[in-house]
Order: structure tokens, then C-alpha cells, then sequence
């Protein structure tokens, strides 16, 4: 099929059919066309790097995640998972420097981030705590508040025999923790 009559938006739109059903070659395909069309289209380059991540290619996830963040800085999605994705690879350093600016929101969204800047300090009791009140706010995004359930229903259940960031990478594995469904946020904080 040729893209080239495809304007940006309907290959968004067909990206994300793609993806949500398991198409991975037909996603990667249009989303590397909008990218090519827009080199910085935030939410094109964001659901890239997601298809990445989703396909074990981490390495570009990262890339695309710091290109999102670097032309979008308030694209608090992509802020986010990048610091889930550098946490679960151990860099606790660089992912607390990108997720404590999100801490400050008063959404689940902020109350994550305050939990995963905490499991990076391995203060199981503050992720707990954090992870609790997100849970208890309205969800937009239920792929996540999944992820979040599983990370507390872990902590809780380790009794502090294990390191908390630990914890993050065992119960958020690279690939799973970027589902499409947290594809469909906004771009900006509302």
C-alpha cells in the first residue's frame, strides 16, 4: 500500500489501529512514514518509540523517548515512561532527574512518578504510599493503572527483602510497560 496520499492524521489514526491489533510491521511502517513527513511530530515519534519498547528494541525506545521529551518536554507520557524505561534499567539517576518535575501534579500520572522516584531510592514504604494515592484518583489510562496495581500488589508482598527499584524492573519489564493504551494522552497537561 502506498502512504503517500495519507495525510498526517490518518496515519496516525491507521498507526494506532495497527498497534492495537497487533500489526507491529504495518505500525512501525506508518509511523516511521509520519515521522519522515514530520521529523518532530511529538505524538508520531512517541508511539515509535512505544512500538519499539513494545517490540524488545529498547535501545531505540530510549533514543525516540528522549527525542519526544527534547521537542515536547511537557508531553508527560513520554517523560514518564522514559524514566520507567532508565529505572528499569538501573540508571535511578537520570529517570528521578526526568520524573520529579511531574511529582508536583495533583493527577495518578504525578502520584506514579512520586512512586517510581521513590523505588529508585529504594523507599519501598514512600512507592507504597505514592502508588496507593494514585490508585485511589480518577484513572485516564487503565494500561497504566494496571501496571501500577501489579508494582504495588509486588512491593507490598516483598516485606523489604528485596530491593524497590528491583521490584519495577520484575514487575515492569521493558517491553510490557508500554502498551498502546497510554498512546491515547494528551500531549500537554491539561
Amino acid at each position: 500500500m502506498g502512504y503517500e496520499k495519507l495525510d498526517t492524521d490518518e496515519l496516525l489514526r491507521l498507526s494506532l489501529n495497527a498497534m492495537n491489533n497487533g500489526q507491529d510491521g504495518d505500525a512501525l511502517v506508518l509511523l516511521k512514514t509520519l515521522v519522515e513527513r514530520e521529523p518532530s511530530h511529538p505524538m508520531g515519534r512517541y508511539l515509535l518509540a512505544a512500538q519499539h519498547a513494545q517490540l524488545g528494541l529498547m535501545d531505540k525506545a530510549e533514543e525516540g523517548f528522549r527525542l519526544v521529551v527534547a521537542v515536547a518536554p511537557d508531553f508527560f507520557m513520554a517523560r514518564f515512561q522514559l524514566g520507567q524505561l532508565l529505572l528499569v534499567q538501573g540508571n535511578a539517576t537520570e529517570s528521578r532527574g526526568l520524573l520529579e518535575p511531574m511529582t508536583s501534579r495533583p493527577d495518578a500520572l504525578g502520584r506514579y512518578a512520586a512512586a517510581l522516584v521513590a523505588a529508585g531510592q529504594d523507599d519501598a514504604g514512600g512507592a507504597v504510599a505514592e502508588l496507593r494515592a494514585g490508585l485511589a484518583l480518577p484513572q485516564e489510562l487503565p494500561a497504566l493503572a494496571s501496571d501500577m496495581q501489579r508494582l504495588l500488589a509486588t512491593l507490598e508482598g516483598l516485606g523489604g527483602q528485596a530491593q524497590t527499584a528491583e521490584a519495577v524492573a520484575h514487575v515492569a519489564p521493558p517491553a510490557p510497560i508500554f502498551l498502546t493504551g497510554y498512546g491515547q494522552v494528551s500531549t500537554h497537561d491539561d
